[in-house]
């Protein structure tokens, strides 16, 4: 059985399931699905075996007889044969867009190890710039390798690639370099200034860039490589992801396009016209930058949140600890934020509607997390926060001394539980005492944080499914593994209620988006892990309309 997702303001109250019942029996469904597993997300009411459509929202949800009333002549009625459905999925942290280049190699093909030495980039390089012509941008990955050896840098990239601009991009989304000729083309500087919130490396005792650049200073290349891509591009991009999204059953998506300003990154989103919900989050590079809120509730495409990065990840060792990393003495990682920029912050976030101007922080170090707690107290406290639902993405170190009063603060936590799958990179760089208390999840819903799930996926799309798997078994703490019904509540209403929807989707209840994906297996008792990691959509349906089909269901989905 589930635990207590005790999200404020519940809004499954049975007296609205009365009255929408009550509704129901006076009208009928344009689509009914029945003859299924169907799990609602409603702790109260966790199965049905039928649902019904009516125009973009739910009629009803009950039992097969219940439901099959509802039908008149020309209602669509699809069999499911015993098959499992779910809420739509609803990404709520994710990197749709990518730079764009001439590939190097994939980062599925060395995570979770440490990824290529400098000897097998500087071979990747050179096949890569031997394939294409001079001026052709060169994009690879990499991982900790790279950060761990001071000679990858530019001055060794230029030796084999004089020519051809090189970003290289760790895979964790933290960490990036360039040689020279990319920062030529860019229009960095060989002494450019740290920006806002992030930094370049330097050659050791002078101000020239070695191309290695981390934070808010590579958020800015990421501006420069988007200016490169004309909008048709960047549509290209949101169709293709949408495309491949709607085959794993997500139906929402919360997109944080990091470096693209955030006007453009709306116009773009418009003109892609995509046949599933996005919520554009603006990731400014400073705070002064302008951010647009707004959209008709219930529109494909709504502007809302503001995103900042506190500090960075565990990987490069720049997320912000309390104490010093283990294999690193000394070294306790950065905060991104400095106190004057950090208030202000604070206080725009205490302007106008939450749905508007909800904060969002990527925060993974437990320095990082107590600062934002400690500026939430020192700007009003629960008083002012607890209904505005602040974000912390990822908090894979919320300690125990800090759940209380995040709980207190109305905190949201957002976890990426593919992040779950590195207990190797802890173990090295966090001490025993540390290790001990990182990535809750169980912890969180026993304590009342609500929790919402999210991929982090980076240009392409990650199965929810494996995501599922690993909140499942947590292989960094096995004590800490949340129920399957758990997980897939936090990947549905649990992911609505951070966005602040929970009152439109998330849920299959009357009145409630049409928003639900059929399995391909029954995901419950998949057996086996790699069963449940395999799972897809034979058919997702945004708003009551069939979306996507893979004739699965032919003939029990034809119309009768």
């Amino acid at each position: 059985m589930p635990r207590r997702f005790g999200f404020s303001g519940s809004l499954l109250l049975g007296a609205s399931l009365l009255l929408a019942t009550s509704a129901a029996s006076a009208t009928t469904a344009r689509t009914i699905l029945h003859n299924g597993k169907i799990f609602t997300s409603d702790p109260e009411n966790l199965w049905a075996e039928a649902v019904a459509v009516r125009g973009k929202r739910v009629l009803a949800v009950g039992s097969d007889a219940e439901v099959l009333g509802l039908a008149a002549p020309k209602t669509r009625i699809i069999d499911l044969g015993g098959r499992t459905v779910v809420p739509g999925l609803n990404d709520a942290h994710v990197h749709v867009l990518a730079p764009a280049g001439s590939p190097l190699n994939s980062p599925a093909d060395f995570v979770p190890g440490p990824g290529p030495a400098l000897p097998e980039v500087l071979d990747l390089i050179t096949s890569g710039a031997s394939t294409t012509p001079a001026g052709t941008w060169l994009v690879g990955f990499v991982g900790t390798a790279m950060f761990d050896d001071a000679q990858a840098n530019r001055f060794a990239f230029d030796t084999v690639s004089p020519d051809h601009p090189v970003v290289l991009f760790a895979w964790t989304g933290h960490g990036t370099w360039l040689n020279s000729r990319a920062m030529e083309v860019l229009g960095i500087a060989e002494d450019e200034p740290d920006p806002f919130g992030g930094h370049y490396v330097r050659a050791q005792g002078s101000d020239v860039l070695t191309g290695e650049a981390h934070e808010y200073a590579e958020h800015q290349i990421r501006r420069k490589l988007y200016a490169l891509l004309s909008d048709e591009e960047l549509v290209a991009q949101y169709r293709r992801f949408a495309g491949k999204a709607l085959r794993l059953g997500f139906t929402s998506l919360q997109d944080m396009a990091v470096g693209l300003p955030h006007d453009r990154a709306l116009a773009v989103l418009r003109a892609a016209d995509l046949p599933l919900r996005v919520r554009s989050i603006c990731a400014p590079l400073s705070p002064g930058e302008g951010c647009e809120a707004g959209g008709d509730p219930g529109a494909m495409v709504r502007a809302a949140g503001i995103k900042w990065f506190t500090d960075g990840t565990p990987v490069e060792r720049l997320a912000c600890l309390s104490g010093s990393y283990a294999d690193r003495p000394g070294w306790s990682g950065t905060f991104n934020l400095p106190e004057e920029p950090l208030a202000a912050i604070f206080d725009q976030g205490l302007r106008g509607s939450p749905r508007r101007n909800q904060l969002l922080f990527h925060a993974v170090g437990d320095s990082a997390i107590g600062r934002i707690l400690d500026a939430m107290e020192a700007s009003g406290g629960p008083d002012a926060w607890l209904g505005r639902r602040t974000r912390i993405e990822h908090g894979d170190l919320l300690l125990p001394s800090d759940i209380a009063r995040a709980r207190e603060l109305g905190a949201v936590v957002v976890q990426n539980p593919t992040h779950l799958g590195l207990p190797h990179v802890f173990a090295e760089r966090f001490t025993p005492e540390i290790l001990g208390d990182v990535e809750p999840l169980a912890t969180l819903l026993d304590e009342g944080i609500p929790l919402a799930f999210g991929t982090d996926g980076i240009g392409d799309v990650m199965s929810p499914f494996v995501d599922l798997l690993f909140a499942t078994v947590h292989p960094t703490r096995r004590e800490e593994a949340l129920t399957l019904e758990d997980a897939v509540i936090a990947y549905t209403r649990g992911s609505a209620y951070a966005e602040l929807e929970e009152h439109r989707k998330g849920t299959l209840a009357p009145g409630f988006f049409a928003d639900l994906a059929v399995l391909s297996r029954d995901i419950f008792t998949a057996g086996s892990p790699e069963a449940l990691a395999a799972t897809t959509s034979e058919l997702t349906m945004v708003g009551g309309e069939i979306v996507w089909d893979s004739g699965a269901l032919a003939p029990g989905g034809e119309a009768r």
